[in-house]
This record gives C-alpha cells, sequence and structure tokens, in this order.
C-alpha cells in the first residue's frame, strides 16, 4: 500500500496504549497513518488531558487536498470531514472501505485536549447543559 500523501511505501506501526495493541500502516516519509475499519475507534477513547494544547497540524489547504484511498483498488477519493473533537482536524475517510488518513500531528491533536475544555464539557454535563438546536 502507498501512503496517499507522498506516494511512499507505508510500513506497519503498532501503537500500544492501555486498552489495545492495534497494528496501522504508517508513512514514514510524511509522518501520515492509515486506520483500517474501526481501527481509529478504539484510540479515540483515550483522551490525554494536557495544560496547554499545542497543535502541530498541516494547514487548512494541505488538508483538503483530494487524496485517494490507499485501500481501495479502483481509486476512490477520500472524504473529507471535520473530526468531532477537535474541529481544526480534517480527516479523510473512504466511504467504501470505511477506512481513515490522519496527516502528520492530527493523532496527537484528536487525543490531546486541554483540562479547561475538559473542565467545562465536565460542568456543562453537571448542570445539564444542552445547546440550543438551530
Amino acid at each position: 500500500m502507498n501512503c496517499p500523501r507522498c506516494n511512499s511505501s507505508l510500513s506497519k506501526e503498532v501503537i500500544n496504549d492501555m486498552n489495545a495493541s492495534i497494528e496501522i500502516d504508517a508513512c514514514n516519509s510524511c509522518g501520515g497513518k492509515w486506520f483500517d475499519k474501526g481501527e481509529l475507534t478504539e484510540i479515540e477513547k483515550l483522551v490525554e488531558p494536557t495544560f496547554i494544547e499545542i497543535r502541530k497540524i498541516p494547514k487548512r489547504k494541505e488538508q483538503y487536498a483530494a487524496l485517494s484511498c490507499p485501500s481501495c483498488s479502483n481509486m476512490q477519493l477520500l472524504e473529507k470531514v471535520e473530526h468531532p473533537r477537535d474541529h481544526k482536524v480534517i480527516i479523510d475517510y473512504c466511504p467504501s472501505c470505511k477506512g481513515i488518513w490522519l496527516d502528520k500531528g492530527e493523532l496527537e491533536a484528536i487525543k490531546e485536549e486541554n483540562w479547561f475544555s475538559i473542565l467545562g464539557k465536565a460542568f456543562k454535563w453537571l448542570i445539564g447543559y444542552e445547546p440550543e438546536s438551530i
């Protein structure tokens, strides 16, 4: 499989956390990561609280560049979707095989959340706050 960003060969990488060990495909050239269907879900459950969150993700223009799925043989284009936890992270999603491409730094941005955000969410949960629907 080749990287959808720079076309280099992807190599196997193991991500270990407290709950699971997941083997993904990673690009040693650009630092992107390919997650087969369901692999990212396990990692997204973890939140790493930080005092200050410093994102090191690509610029929006680069995030919105068209990419083809590295897994599908029919050259399926990946769709762009904002990540629900971090709206500055644009994930690339394959509607055919359900795989997900994350550019360098996007996985860390998804996993990290600053203490102020966590405390704000906890406070809203405690008081039963629900945002108004549009």
